[in-house]
């Protein structure tokens, strides 16, 4: 006896068979090749699926999908620029996008032509090709958090598939590189504190306020002076605005010493004179750029400490010195603009030989 399918009928058997069905009130109706009722069947159920997916898509979102790669950078920077994004930040998408869908697909998936197309292999392959023809091996981490994002606004603006977005999570970071940060003495920071004083009385200030408060490089450099409170003719309070922090949060710094108020009344001075809206100037009376502070910093650390460090080492060691006293968590927070407790925990706290000594210390019997 004959096996019979709904929606099939056999006009040669084994070699050709009709196929028809309905879906959102539109019938389908032509014949397929296959070698048996069964396989005809599966064409048709797996017909209909790919029929009803294109039918519950939007012309206007089927345009975006079949978008190609020029197409989605256009809109994908327009919304990066709707963020208000830094600039640095921006350049970094646009030069991730186009590695991964310029140079890699050009080379490796030359027939992806859009975000449509796209699959987890395509990732995968660029993961290989990114640590080991390129050779960035330490760089992937990093790498990964961008593509991510770029995917997950793409998915956003409707170029690629909400699948691709899931797909994407089978692909793992590497686990970071912890730095190692060296212990440098007080008497050498001061030393090189001194040195800067003297020789780039422009780089001191923000220097010096990144080694007291722990701040970041970025959030300092664009301190004004409309966010100074004061008291008299003492500051006593810096509103380090949102768009200026990393966490786009406010982080005030609600207290200053009389140290700190002191180099804040003299920077002050200097951007009066530039007439300028910037706490710290360079000595053009323009913005400090971090970078040049960065590569300053890195010549006169090793001139004078004989050993290389960037900014950023401020902040560790401020947190560093802060937990070798037991401080409270909660102020150090709060001085160094930090919002998550386990930031400080799982990339800030590391043990020193201090701190190790004074536990086993608690355990001598």
């Amino acid at each position: 006896m004959r096996r019979k399918l709904p929606g099939i009928r056999e006009i040669v058997k084994g070699e050709k068979y009709e196929v028809n069905y309905v879906i959102f009130d539109r019938r389908y109706q032509y014949r397929i090749n296959a070698i048996s009722v069964t396989e005809a069947y599966n064409k048709k159920l797996e017909d209909m699926a790919e029929k009803r997916k294109q039918l519950s898509v939007p012309q206007e979102d089927k345009k975006r999908l079949n978008a190609d790669f020029s197409q989605a950078w256009e809109k994908l920077h327009s919304d990066l620029l709707a963020d208000s994004l830094p600039h640095k930040t921006i350049q970094r998408y646009g030069k991730v996008y186009w590695r991964i869908f310029g140079e890699f697909r050009n080379l490796k998936f030359p027939y992806v032509e859009n975000g449509n197309q796209l699959t987890l292999p395509y990732f995968k392959e660029y993961k290989s090709f990114y640590v080991n023809e390129l050779k960035r091996p330490n760089g992937w981490r990093g790498e990964l958090i961008y593509v991510k994002a770029i995917m997950h606004r793409l998915y956003g603006l409707g170029f690629c598939d909400k699948e691709v977005i899931e797909k994407l999570r089978e692909i793992k970071k590497s686990r970071p590189n912890k730095k190692q940060y060296p212990n440098i003495p007080n008497s050498r920071i001061k030393e090189l504190l001194s040195f800067i004083k003297k020789n780039r009385l422009d780089y001191y200030f923000p220097i010096y306020f990144m080694c007291r408060t722990g701040r970041r490089i970025n959030e300092t450099t664009l301190i004004e002076r409309k966010d100074i409170e004061w008291l008299g003719i003492t500051p006593v309070k810096i509103n380090i605005r949102a768009e200026t922090t990393k966490t786009k949060q406010c982080a005030p710094l609600a207290k200053l010493d009389s140290h700190l108020a002191q180099v804040v009344k003299e920077a002050n001075k200097i951007s009066l004179r530039h007439k300028t809206a910037y706490l710290f100037p360079n000595r053009y009376g323009r913005k400090c750029t971090p970078g040049k502070i960065r590569e300053y910093l890195k010549r006169a650390s090793r001139e004078i400490a004989g050993i290389e460090i960037t900014p950023h080492y401020f902040r560790h060691r401020f947190l560093t010195e802060c937990g070798k006293i037991d401080v409270s968590i909660v102020d150090v927070m709060a001085i160094a603009g930090i919002k998550d407790i386990d930031v400080v925990v799982k990339y800030y706290s590391h043990s020193t030989d201090e701190g190790l000594r004074k536990v086993l210390d608690v355990s001598r019997v």
